[in-house]
């Protein structure tokens, strides 16, 4: 049935003598029908298709209330759900911060801190100097963040896994004070690969990598050519250029195991050393013996 577009129980009741109605007034008298009769019937005629329209107008105002109300329950929870995801989006761009153990004081020695570039390389697990960990390296690194500027906090381009990304500069700026291993004192060396260790292990370097360079550096400082003339100095660069050419082999996937002492090849560097000491001492005093 068609909408009925007003409420049918507010229509009034035609007036059936009018000229309007006379030939249906008329057709039922022919029919044997009195005027009054007749009057009366088409009264009942049009009363019960009044209250026929007058149910079907209750009808549809239900609908109409019932598809309102959906409408209306739908809009609210689109806009609830909208609400809610923006609430989720919030909350993930909201910094965090992990939990603390309430029983658990700071630790008795604080490990100085080294740059962000230092740090950087630890995660991603690539080779960086011994230096950026000892004091020195730690202390330049405290001086620097101390007089940082707005312009090194800049954003630059790095290639991070094969992937171009912007990251701060100050996250892959070397520091021009920075040293070789082989160039460090025996006491930067010692104190800065303690530093070292306790760094790869924070970032989560994996255990075997991490046994494997404690046994190096155990080797290494535990050595019993230390206290010989040039033992350290050659202990020194055995650490450096091994150390190097690991990271350099596991990046073509052709790693080693670091924490194995090659003394064939500390024999050879050794005598490097001596070589080179001499060829110094006969260069100094080359000039007095030709006087």
């Amino acid at each position: 049935m068609e909408r009925i577009p007003a409420d049918p129980a507010l229509e009034a009741q035609p007036n059936f003598e009018s000229v309007a109605y006379r030939g249906w007034l008329n057709a039922l008298m022919d029919g044997g029908e009195t005027r009054e009769g007749a009057i009366a019937q088409m009264t009942e005629g049009w009363r019960l298709e009044r209250q026929e329209r007058i149910d079907h107008w209750q009808q549809q105002v239900e609908e109409d209330a019932r598809e309102a109300q959906e409408c209306a329950d739908r809009e609210r929870a689109e806009k609830e759900a909208e609400e809610q995801e923006e609430q989720c989006e919030a909350e993930k761009k909201k910094p965090k911060i992990n939990d603390f153990d309430a029983e658990t004081p700071v630790a008795d020695v604080i490990i100085p801190r080294p740059s962000q570039y230092a740090i950087q390389k630890i995660k991603n697990m690539e080779y960086v100097e011994l230096w950026y960990f000892s004091p020195d390296g730690c202390r330049e690194a405290a001086v620097t963040a101390r007089s940082t500027s707005d312009a090194d906090d800049a954003f630059g381009f790095a290639k991070v896994k094969g992937i171009v990304a912007l990251k701060m500069i100050a996250s892959f700026k070397a520091s021009h004070k920075a040293l070789h291993d082989h160039d460090l004192s025996w006491r930067q060396f010692d104190l800065a690969k303690t530093s070292f260790l306790i760094h790869i292990e924070k970032n989560g370097w994996p255990e075997k990598h991490q046994q494997a360079l404690a046994l190096f550096f155990t080797l290494i400082t535990n050595h019993e050519h230390r206290m010989r003339p040039r033992g350290e100095k050659t202990l020194l660069r055995y650490a450096g250029f091994v150390r190097h050419e690991w990271h350099d082999r596991l990046t073509q996937n052709q790693g080693f195991n670091i924490g194995i002492f090659n003394n064939a090849l500390y024999n050879t560097l050794s005598d490097d050393v001596w070589e080179t000491e001499r060829d110094e001492s006969l260069r100094m005093v080359r000039p007095f013996l030709n006087l």
